[in-house]
């Protein structure tokens, strides 16, 4: 299975089985990253693996798992848009292996400190005890034209890439993003926070975006769709009812049409 397929596949898993993890794979995790997709590869980042054992997740809904994966970054322009796109990948990776995880948005860490770095998410993973897939028609999302606005055609190119993106996962659900469609781009757009708490939500809101955009880049990899992720200055102070900007994808090569 590829990390494409998985995209059609793959579950949030809250159940596990308490068997190991083989070292090899827990060390490819640590340096997951140098070969994934992503918008912003120049962006510092670090993994830490923690044991249920170690005592050291706590929080709010946490899922019990034998492991939990923490990634770190750097702080600056794009850090949890590049997050979501590589914790991601990493979850699609691990679902190849049989391997099931869950996104842990109100876990903490016990000791949360690195050095120049700050906590972008953590994941539990593990051997699942319960389905580790489902069917498509069990994904609980919005339809796309409750999700994207097009000015003009649908072409085939798109449609490729924004199926995979209505199916991305979001903290409860939410698909807190919207797409605007144009000939040769898609832009993509996040919800907009309220005032209480606005710089915590927008955060989460970027990392989910990264999740989305990491499902449209592996899409277009696999579909042999040339394209890069930008930030168009034409676009910057430009927004749709209650979202703002976070990024484009702009195809360099052909389009297919509609």
């Amino acid at each position: 299975m590829t990390k494409y397929e998985a995209i059609f596949r793959r579950k949030s898993i809250r159940r596990y089985r308490e068997a190991e993890v083989d070292e090899k794979i827990l060390e490819e995790i640590r340096g997951f990253g140098k070969d994934a997709l992503g918008d912003r590869p120049d962006i510092a980042v670090r993994w830490k693996i923690y044991r249920a054992s170690d005592r050291s997740v706590r929080g709010l809904f946490q899922v019990k798992a034998p492991y939990y994966a923490a990634l770190y970054s750097e702080i600056c322009e794009d850090c949890y848009i590049h997050a979501g796109c590589l914790m991601q990948q990493l979850v699609l990776h691990l679902h190849t292996l049989g391997i099931g995880s869950c996104y842990q948005g109100g876990a903490r860490l016990k000791d949360s400190r690195e050095e120049g770095m700050e906590l972008m998410m953590i994941l539990a993973f593990g051997w699942p005890a319960e389905p580790l897939e489902r069917r498509r028609a069990d994904f609980k999302r919005a339809e796309l034209k409750k999700l994207v606005k097009v000015n003009g055609p649908l072409g085939r190119a798109q449609r490729k890439l924004l199926e995979p993106a209505r199916l991305a996962p979001s903290a409860l659900n939410q698909q807190p993003w919207r797409f605007v469609v144009t000939e040769n781009r898609i832009h993509l757009f996040v919800r907009r926070p309220g005032i209480v708490g606005y710089d915590r939500q927008l955060n989460k809101n970027m990392f989910n975006a990264g999740i989305v955009l990491s499902h449209m880049l592996i899409a277009a990899e696999e579909h042999w769709i040339d394209l890069e992720y930008q930030k168009l200055d034409s676009i910057m102070e430009k927004a749709i009812q209650n979202h703002l900007y976070a990024g484009s994808l702009v195809f360099t090569g052909t389009v297919g049409k509609a």
